[in-house]
């Protein structure tokens, strides 16, 4: 199963791609969604790990697994005590280490690349992980390239503090004026 969106009608166009890799004894499908908007297709399986295919990649993305901590994609209402309990070191840095790749990956693919990195800043802010924060928003306002991820590189850094402001605010402090200072300039 793939998609390719057909644009304005908001609709998938489905083509025959193979789910064989991913089923056998013991996995099944279990859940299967279609995003014609994005043109996204999500298949859940049974030992709880979700694919998405980007018609935009050409290819099959892991988007949860049960050794990821899934709390990245979700957008969580006010803190409770509950929301707030942070993941194991493990957890946390396998998350971390596949939303990064996810970046890297998805860098010339526009909106896709924007996703991800959104996806990334709100994980490490509700893990308040001030140092991986400082040093993404650190190169995103030192790139040379007026348009990272899709979009106007200080409109992004913009959009990211959004994210960050709520959980980490010496973090956003700091790269508002910053961000204030190179907008300035240009």
């Amino acid at each position: 199963v793939s998609t390719q969106s057909t644009g304005a009608e908001g609709r998938c166009k489905i083509k025959d791609e193979s789910l064989g890799s991913f089923v056998g004894p013991g996995r099944s499908v279990v859940s299967l969604s279609v995003s014609p908007g994005a043109g996204h297709v999500t298949v859940g399986l049974s030992d709880r790990t979700e694919y998405r295919y980007s018609g935009e990649l050409g290819c099959w993305m892991v988007i949860g697994h049960s050794h990821l901590d899934g709390t990245w994609a979700q957008d969580l209402p006010a803190p409770t005590p509950a929301a707030t309990k942070l993941p194991s070191k493990r957890v946390y840095l396998n998350t971390v280490l596949q939303l990064e790749q996810r970046v890297r990956v998805a860098e010339s693919a526009g909106e896709e690349g924007k996703t991800w990195v959104v996806s990334l800043v709100r994980y490490l802010a509700l893990n308040k992980d001030e140092t991986r924060l400082r040093e993404l928003l650190q190169r995103l306002l030192a790139s040379s390239s007026p348009r990272v991820h899709g979009s106007d590189r200080l409109e992004l850094v913009g959009e990211l503090l959004k994210v960050v402001g709520a959980s980490c605010q010496r973090v956003y402090s700091e790269f508002k004026q910053q961000l204030e200072w190179a907008a300035n300039r240009s």
